[in-house]
């Protein structure tokens, strides 16, 4: 219940983070605390695989914001990870997937407090940086992930092998 509570507290967080004003983004952002994060992620990737099985471009859009709220903290490495799901989900419901990055990274940017701001693409810096990377890093597999059919459809896993 507790859960759940957060979890609709972040997506509404997620939205108003795409109306906010800069500075207000560095405040969440700043706010944030690493259980927040986490569910982020989760809402990341959510919306990925909800993307493809809705047919919904919007829900890539809610899954970088979301992305650009939790702002590579507190592993960009992660965050690269959910950017490759969305990328891929971008691509399959026909989407630019980079022109669309680049959009959300210019139209979500902020900077970042010192303390976040610990590697050189921080912040919606990131979804920017991922779009500019070469095709073949944009790739499941790349990621030890891949695609599959689970108990609600379209979904990404990791591979066990990878």
């Amino acid at each position: 219940m507790a859960e759940e509570r957060r979890r609709n507290e972040l997506e509404a967080a997620v939205l108003a983070f795409r109306d906010a004003k800069p500075e207000e983004r560095t405040a969440m952002n700043a706010a944030l605390t690493r259980s927040q994060a986490s569910i982020l992620d989760g809402l990341a990737q959510e919306a990925a695989e909800a993307a493809v099985r809705e047919e919904d471009p919007e829900r890539v859009r809610f899954g970088l914001a979301a992305l650009a709220l939790e702002g590579g903290w507190p592993d960009w490495r992660d965050t690269t990870v959910l950017l490759t799901l969305l990328h891929v989900s971008a691509r399959k419901v026909g989407l630019d997937a980079d022109g669309v990055f680049y959009e959300e990274a210019r139209a979500l940017a902020y900077e970042p407090v010192k303390e976040r701001a610990y590697f050189s693409n921080a912040g919606a810096g990131i979804i920017r940086s991922y779009a500019g990377r070469p095709e073949r890093l944009k790739e499941l597999d790349v990621m030890g992930y891949e695609e599959y059919t689970g108990p609600n459809g379209f979904a990404y896993r990791e591979v066990e092998d990878a």
